[in-house]
């Protein structure tokens, strides 16, 4: 279904914009956290995981909460929006003022944009929006094997299998490309 033939599709196509924003947010977590989790590069002797796990209990990708690098302070719901929260901080943190790297929230514009645009353009189609995981993957993927030089084998065999279901569902016809 190609947004444009519809009526107010623009609004499908925010909505997806705004889900991205939220991935992107989410990406940000898996890079920073997976890394230590699976022991890989400058994280390769365990000592990260250990102190953070010992400090919260647990450490995954959901526990503990995010908090401020520099004075370890959670970070609340209300400024843990994507992009706005950043915006109407001015790019601190809310509790010691410390600069939060432009990283995160252009991660995070990047994802909104991409999604909501990649629809509009695109439109829904079941070979199209499994595009959208993949976009999420292949960053992480990436942007992991560039910080560790290492690739996480279970990550890349799903994004590889994505990869494989899209275009069989695109040889079906249920993409905007189908022959």
């Amino acid at each position: 279904m190609f947004l444009s033939t519809v009526p107010q599709g623009w609004v499908i196509a925010v909505w997806f914009g705004l889900i991205g924003l939220c991935i992107g947010s989410f990406m940000n977590v898996v890079c920073y956290r997976l890394p230590i989790m699976r022991k890989l590069g400058v994280y390769a002797d365990g000592k990260k995981l250990q102190a953070l796990v010992e400090k919260h209990g647990k450490f995954n990708l959901s526990y503990p909460r995010s908090s401020c690098p520099c004075c370890d302070t959670p970070i609340k719901i209300k400024h843990n929006i994507p992009v706005l929260s950043w915006v109407a901080l001015r790019g601190k943190c809310a509790a010691c003022a410390a600069p939060i790297p432009m990283k995160y929230p252009a991660i995070e514009l990047l994802f909104g944009l991409a999604f909501g645009s990649y629809v509009w353009i695109e439109g829904v189609w079941v070979a199209g929006l499994i595009t959208l995981p993949l976009m999420a993957m292949g960053f992480c993927l990436f942007t992991i094997m560039a910080q560790t030089k290492r690739v996480i084998k279970p990550l890349a065999v799903v994004y590889v299998s994505l990869i494989v279901l899209q275009m069989i569902l695109t040889n079906m016809g249920y993409s905007s490309y189908a022959p």
